[in-house]
């Protein structure tokens, strides 16, 4: 089962809320009593350059028993083109950067394997199946946006000195693939406990740790590039239960996953902070 791409609104209001100033950038006057949201925030460009690959099979062929097997290979390239400018916002170590759209994000869909089997004489041979048709290529805009990594922390537990951020790159009014070549299609899940929310599936987007903390983006300097990385590679994911069965089907009999996003973030501006 796919997970949707979804920006936090509580966070979203938080930062409008702390944001609202005085034209001019005025002092904000807190009222006694009233403990202040910490604030920053500041102009940058940013461009991102990437790609991710899905190749999985599925496969219920047997000899003189009905049957199919097809090879799907997905694979999403995107890029903004150029810097787009946008505003960096970091309110009690929460980051923000909400998305830009722009550029190119284009998902390519290739049928690479297809084979049939069925009952062998003197048996008569049932219908077979028709090979499937899948869009070849699926093109829009894609979108970039920054949010902190979700914390799962109880009440005993200290606030974090640092908190990590996320990447999420998504396909603006994305068109769906065809359903007979979308069907069977295993869902992409995280190899570890440790990657909650981590999220890379050609068709619904990409939200993975962006690798910088919310220190490193309060400390970045007027002219300085935050330049970031993130590799991703898998296979088919830990084995995951509903209603007390595998969600991998047996009949997967492979499925790998692999990319990069490449994120530059330049801050162009001063900007404020509040204490």
């Amino acid at each position: 089962m796919r997970k949707r791409l979804v920006f936090p609104l509580a966070l979203t209001a938080l930062v409008a809320a702390a944001l609202t100033l005085p034209a001019g950038g005025a002092a904000v006057k807190i009222p006694k009593g009233v403990k202040a949201a910490k604030v920053t925030q500041y102009p940058v460009t940013i461009d991102a350059v990437g790609y991710l690959d899905y190749v999985w099979t599925w496969d219920t062929t047997s000899p003189c028993t009905p049957g199919y097997a097809k090879t799907i290979d997905e694979s999403l390239t995107f890029e903004l083109g150029r810097p787009r400018p946008a505003k960096v916002s970091v309110v009690n170590g929460k980051v923000m950067l909400f998305p830009v759209t722009g550029g190119d994000a284009t998902v390519q869909t290739e049928l690479s394997n297809w084979r049939t089997t069925n009952y062998c004489p003197p048996a008569d041979p049932l219908p077979e199946p028709p090979e499937p048709l899948c869009t070849k290529k699926l093109k829009s805009k894609v979108g970039i946006g920054i949010t902190p990594v979700k914390e799962e922390a109880g009440e005993d537990d200290l606030t974090p000195l640092v908190r990590q951020t996320q990447v999420s790159v998504f396909r603006s009014k994305a068109k769906p693939q065809k359903a007979p070549c979308h069907e069977n299609r295993p869902g992409i899940e995280a190899e570890s406990e440790a990657t909650k929310g981590w999220h890379a599936d050609p068709h619904a987007g990409i939200s993975a740790p962006l690798g910088a903390t919310d220190w490193q983006f309060i400390k970045l300097k007027v002219g300085e590039t935050l330049r970031r990385t993130v590799q991703i590679s898998g296979g088919c994911g830990k084995a995951s239960f509903r209603a007390g069965a595998s969600a991998i089907s047996p009949s997967i009999r492979s499925c790998v996953v692999k990319g990069k996003v490449v994120v530059m973030i330049k801050r162009t501006g001063s900007g404020f902070s509040t204490y």
